[in-house]
């Protein structure tokens, strides 16, 4: 086998040596150029969006803050309810329905009183709506009673109306100043209430004028007795027509033009308060 001599290896040795230099030499430039571009596109970059920077804003403003009304700044500052009346405030409706229980119940209105009123305000336009007068005769403050003591009396006057006795005096001859006498006023007349009220309706309108308006004295037996039998009337829906005859049969002569006084006839009886002395013979018995 052939010897390789010593100084040939060492030149070998150094040709692989220089061959590895060069190499190693050329890696960090290739990394260096193959970088080179990534950097050049890094730098490039911040380059092509400054350009965006110019373009303008197309967001729109924020619009100001509204000012606030006068009135909703009053409320806001107006001082709120303290908590303490919050309980109080929710505890009102139980006090209120036990205040309630506590209370009295009204009594049943009187429907005597009630319809008596409502068939006056037919009068009212002349004699008042508190009978102060007007046109008509005053029938408050005991004016009406001065002429008419008796109602069955005030009774035939009402139903038959002024013109029916023209000229004529009727009422109590003892009134102060003499009897009254129709149409003396050149007012114009009293109009009839035949064909216009009920007996009921008439004896309720004659008791609204002399015991509401005029304050004639109601608890009397008699009297009691009348009103007692208006509301029975009324209870039972009475609608009989006004018997004419039969008031000026029941009538004072000297009070009431044309009566006869002769009282009513068998069976039948005298409209308003009854006699006393009938009253008394009835409680007695």
């Amino acid at each position: 086998m052939t010897e390789i001599p010593e100084h040939l290896l060492k030149r070998s040795k150094a040709a692989k040596s220089g061959k590895s230099g060069e190499a190693d030499a050329e890696a960090p430039a290739s990394s260096e150029a193959s970088s080179t571009p990534v950097a050049a596109e890094a730098a490039a970059a911040p380059a092509a969006a400054t350009p965006a920077a110019d373009l303008p804003n197309l967001d729109p403003e924020p619009e100001p803050p509204k000012p606030v009304p006068r009135y909703v700044a009053a409320a806001m500052a107006r001082k709120k309810i303290p908590v303490w009346v919050l309980p109080v405030i929710a505890a009102l409706p139980v006090w209120a329905y036990a205040f309630a229980g506590t209370m009295q119940q009204p009594e049943v209105e009187d429907e005597l009183l009630i319809q008596a009123a409502e068939l006056y305000t037919a009068c009212a336009g002349c004699h008042g709506g508190n009978g102060g007068g007007g046109v008509g005769y005053q029938l408050s403050e005991d004016e009406v009673l001065k002429t008419f003591p008796e109602p069955i009396n005030m009774m035939v006057h009402v139903a038959r109306g002024s013109d029916a006795i023209l000229g004529e005096a009727y009422g109590d001859p003892d009134r102060e100043g003499g009897q009254r006498v129709s149409g003396a006023r050149g007012r114009g007349p009293m109009p009839a209430q035949l064909a216009s009220l009920t007996q009921l309706e008439l004896e309720m309108v004659i008791f609204h004028e002399r015991a509401i308006l005029s304050g004639e004295d109601t608890g009397t037996p008699a009297y009691e007795e009348w009103i007692e039998h208006m509301r029975e009337g009324i209870e039972a829906g009475d609608s009989e027509p006004i018997d004419l005859e039969l008031l000026l049969a029941c009538a004072d002569p000297v009070r009431s033009p044309g009566a006869t006084g002769e009282g009513a006839p068998d069976g039948e009886t005298c409209p308003g308060p009854p006699a006393e002395e009938a009253v008394s013979e009835e409680a007695a018995g």
